[in-house]
């Protein structure tokens, strides 16, 4: 992990940190993130809905981005009052989702777990790539 930090913005808990792209990557995410939604009370089954999506997104972001050097993810963290939004920042410059492809007899499960789990989910191109997801939830 190459720095962390969680603090108050506009009322919000959130996570803020950045993770070399290798094989260690989304073991560190879920760490993360499963302190982060422990902490805040988050009910077991949203803190496991989330850790899954971390990974998948974390070790979409170490596979797929073809660049040189291979950059950080950045990973975001943040706690509203109804829901827990996450974003997955890489050096990649960008994809369009397509549907999970049936037929593939592995691999190609990471967005279609997020869109059968998060409430609302998206993909930004703006000069990286950021993937996005929120998780509706209440702290207990």
């Amino acid at each position: 992990m190459m720095a962390s930090g969680a603090d108050t913005i506009r009322g919000m808990d959130s996570l803020e940190l950045e993770l070399e792209r290798n094989d260690e990557a989304p073991s560190l995410a879920r760490a993360a993130i499963a302190g982060f939604c422990q902490h805040r009370g988050l009910p077991p089954g949203t803190i496991v809905t989330v850790m899954l999506l971390v990974s998948e997104l974390v070790t979409n972001a170490v596979v797929h981005p073809m660049v040189q050097p291979a950059g950080v993810i950045a990973l975001r963290g943040r706690l509203g009052p109804t829901a827990v939004r996450i974003e997955v920042t890489d050096p990649g410059t960008g994809f369009h989702p397509e549907p999970r492809d049936p037929t593939r007899a592995t691999g190609g499960y990471g967005l279609y777990l997020v869109d059968k789990e998060a409430a609302r989910w998206g993909v930004e191109q703006t000069p990286h790539t950021t993937v996005w997801f929120e998780v509706n939830s209440k702290p207990n």
